[in-house]
């Protein structure tokens, strides 16, 4: 009977235990956003400090939206529109609470949450970098971006209710992608629309190599290719491409690549590319980035044609939810 009755409380105080945990979550992700986050709704969202490693190598502890001050000022030029700022700020806070320990986040590495290193995690920029880049225009700068952090504060993009992997890019080249198409796996929100970005300078660029430089670097990258310099025009072609237009597969001598790994072996700023071999090798590229997510480019068109930072989300995350980290 003293067995019977233990066993009893055990499962009373799991149950118990089990709906506390739930609630914690359920607040965590709960207020569905459908206005713009007042200034007197900036203390309604839970705080949180981010472990952070510095370009320096040390940790700090900051908290999340003065983070996401230097991420979005790393990210995004401040001269866009306040609603793709705001965009971006969403899209950011987003990444970040995926990373963050304390609400079940995988942190970028052992003792740290997220790093400064755009190539791991978000870019990110310190007060004294944002003054010494900006130089007379730092206050005004700083002052609009904070705007865009804080007058969203709180806000993350949801999919079943979790956080998404809120990816995004510089220019996608008129085309977002699908996310299986660059990564390992098909995200039913990460999918490819329309993007009317057709701006900055990075969005179409021209790389010329010479035919000895071109045969080197894809013989080093691609060693069953091997390519020769004679006929070489032969020997490279591109195979197919997705809807998009980015190159799914290219013929390089006697192997096939894709054009994601053709990108990445000659640093293209794309995979939406087009080569032509006379004399030389010429690659033209369009847009800037892997193309998946949202375009930063394309929110700051949907921004100067009237768009909210909701519609932006919305529309270049397929399905999702703007919801609120509530306290």
């Amino acid at each position: 009977m003293k067995y019977k009755i233990d066993l009893k409380r055990f499962i009373i105080v799991l149950i118990v235990f089990g709906s506390l945990i739930l609630l914690i979550r359920g607040c965590l992700f709960s207020a569905v956003v459908n206005d713009v986050p007042t200034d007197d709704d900036e203390d309604e969202y839970v705080k949180i400090d981010v472990r952070l490693l510095e370009a320096d190598g040390s940790v700090s502890t900051i908290d999340l939206e003065e983070y996401l001050v230097g991420v979005v000022a790393g990210e995004m030029p401040a001269s866009f529109e306040t609603e793709a700022l705001k965009a971006q700020a969403v899209a950011a806070r987003t990444y970040a609470v995926k990373k963050i320990e304390v609400l079940g986040g995988n942190p970028c590495s052992y003792g740290h949450d997220l790093c400064a290193d755009s190539t791991c995690c978000q870019a990110y920029r310190t007060n004294e970098q944002m003054r010494q880049t900006w130089g007379d225009e730092y206050l005004s700068k700083l002052d609009k971006i904070r705007d865009a952090v804080y007058s969203t504060s709180g806000v993350i993009i949801t999919y079943d209710s979790m956080p998404i992997d809120a990816l995004y890019h510089s220019s996608s080249g008129g085309y977002t992608e699908n996310s299986e198409n660059v990564f390992s796996s098909a995200m039913p929100y990460l999918v490819s629309v329309y993007s009317p970005d057709g701006g900055g300078e990075n969005y179409r660029k021209q790389v010329k190599l010479s035919a000895d430089e071109f045969v080197s670097k894809i013989n080093r990258a691609f060693p069953k290719a091997k390519l020769k310099k004679s006929g070489l025009n032969s020997q490279v072609e591109v195979l197919s491409r997705f809807d998009s237009g980015r190159v799914e597969t290219i013929k390089l001598g006697n192997t096939t690549a894709t054009g994601r790994q053709f990108r990445t072996a000659l640093s293209l700023n794309s995979a939406m590319f087009t080569i032509s071999i006379d004399d030389e090798v010429t690659i033209n590229t369009v847009g800037f980035g892997h193309g998946v997510g949202m375009s930063q480019y394309g929110a700051n068109a949907m921004a100067s044609s009237g768009s909210t930072y909701e519609e932006i989300l919305t529309y270049y995350y397929y399905g999702v939810k703007l919801e609120k980290i509530c306290s």
